[in-house]
């Protein structure tokens, strides 16, 4: 299969002295996108994965020469991170079990079928994102929490801050009020990684990015043949977070008949796959987020009453940036300060002009926006040298100018100002609304709302 037109999901080495396995193994992974090798001699398999770069090797318990066992040795002591998946046609529980400690990730018994060697290979590689990432967090909400860049020094994100203290102690539900841009995500992973949940996984779902006929598979998994495409099974997000957190974001997005299924998995704890009878009980915590004012969905009936307090056990508002204009400088230089570290560019501070200016914008997209903007003009700015307001981009620039010639001006005011201001950003995007809601820094849903309040 060529596989040059297409994203590579990884690297496999595949190790049997059995050449139809290899064959088999090899048809089957390269059909879902990995790029395969194989290798009847663990000695040659030895070989090419100390010249080349692999993600996971697939090797046989038994062989011939070397076996399996001392592979899988050479292999971890070499690079730990290698994820190895044994195959026994002795399905011995006591060659599993001393693979498993040796450091294998799984194994799976001959005969197998494709659809078997498929599902374990995605489990694994599944399991290894999830750590990764899980790890990656931590580091990161560690160094940010460390620098009171996440909560700010304002006293509305000190008393977020506080109350997402108390919410990480127990496991109720959480719902995380705020507009686009306000950090709900990350704040949702502060109290994740904060909560006895700490060492299970973090999963995202956004409601309003997965079409509506795939969101259903994509929270509760589906068997193969469940639907057309359903070619192999897949777990869902529920799944995936159990022992965890399950992060809904924009949840206000969702429609009616998926809401009723949220609640039923929330109430029961179980959840059935798409196509399947059976149910499996689950252990997460549900963090929701919405930039919607879920009372007044419930009241226009958009959203159901029973989940809105299942979900609002717990309610946590992040205030907008216009808000809090004390956070600004500070958040300001922590960007300035990881844009300079990727560009590897030492640009100085920001001057005394360059805050004053910064501290004049409303940030309708919030930190977002603020960050988008620091982004640009440590692109922009030389190295040694103070940002300027001239670096900040000139729809910002033009904004203030506006607001400084017109300081009495309505909220209605601003609002048409808004509207033109998305107008300018379209034309120059060519209407891509994508592209636009990128820039404004906001999600695509978002933009088409406004964009149908004012047509």
């Amino acid at each position: 299969m060529d596989t040059s037109e297409k994203k590579i999901k990884g690297r496999i080495l595949v190790v049997d002295d059995e050449e139809r396995i290899c064959e088999a193994v090899e048809k089957a992974l390269e059909r879902i996108g990995y790029d395969v090798e194989s290798s009847l001699d663990a000695f040659v398999a030895w070989e090419k994965f100390q010249k080349s770069s692999f993600d996971m090797v697939i090797c046989d318990v038994k062989m011939p020469g070397m076996d399996g066992m001392a592979l899988l040795d050479r292999i971890k002591e070499h690079d730990p991170t290698t994820l190895v998946l044994m195959i026994t046609g002795y399905a011995s529980i006591e060659s599993a079990v001393e693979s498993i400690k040796k450091g294998a990730q799984d194994y799976i018994p001959k005969p197998f079928t494709p659809d078997q060697i498929r599902v374990l290979v995605e489990r694994a590689f599944e399991r290894k994102r999830l750590a990764d990432e899980n790890i990656y967090l931590r580091g990161e909400l560690k160094q940010l929490y460390g620098k009171d860049v996440v909560i700010g020094k304002s006293q509305g994100m000190q008393q977020v801050f506080d109350l997402a203290v108390r919410v990480a102690a127990t496991d109720s539900s959480v719902l995380i009020m705020g507009e686009s841009g306000t950090g709900k995500e990350v704040l949702a992973r502060l109290i994740h990684f904060s909560s006895h949940r700490a060492g299970g996984p973090f999963v995202t779902v956004n409601c309003s990015a997965i079409p509506e006929n795939l969101l259903e598979s994509e929270l509760f998994g589906h068997k193969k043949g469940a639907f057309t495409g359903a070619l192999y099974m897949k777990r869902g997000s529920f799944e995936l977070a159990n022992g965890g957190t399950l992060f809904l974001d924009e949840i206000g997005d969702m429609k009616l008949e998926m809401q009723v299924k949220i609640l039923r998995a929330l109430e029961e704890r179980k959840i059935k796959k798409v196509g399947s009878e059976e149910e499996a009980a689950i252990d997460v915590r549900v963090i929701a987020a919405t930039n919607k004012d879920l009372g007044e969905e419930v009241k226009a009936g958009r959203f159901r009453e029973d989940l809105f307090y299942r979900l609002n056990v717990i309610q946590v508002t992040i205030p907008p940036l216009r808000e809090r204009k004390e956070d600004i400088a500070l958040l300001a230089r922590h960007f300035l300060k990881v844009f300079s570290t990727e560009m590897k560019k030492a640009v100085a501070d920001f001057s005394e002009e360059a805050l004053s200016f910064l501290a004049g914008h409303d940030w309708p997209g919030n930190v977002r926006e603020l960050k988008n903007a620091v982004e640009r003009a440590v692109i922009f700015a030389g190295p040694g040298e103070l940002i300027r307001s001239s670096h900040f981009p000139p729809q910002i620039r033009a904004e203030i100018e506006r607001n400084r010639s017109s300081p009495s001006r309505e909220f209605k005011d601003l609002r048409t100002m808004e509207m033109n201001y998305i107008k300018e950003v379209l034309d120059a995007c060519g209407g891509n609304k994508a592209k636009a809601a990128e820039i404004l820094g906001v999600s695509p849903s978002t933009l088409w709302r406004r964009l149908q309040e004012e047509a």
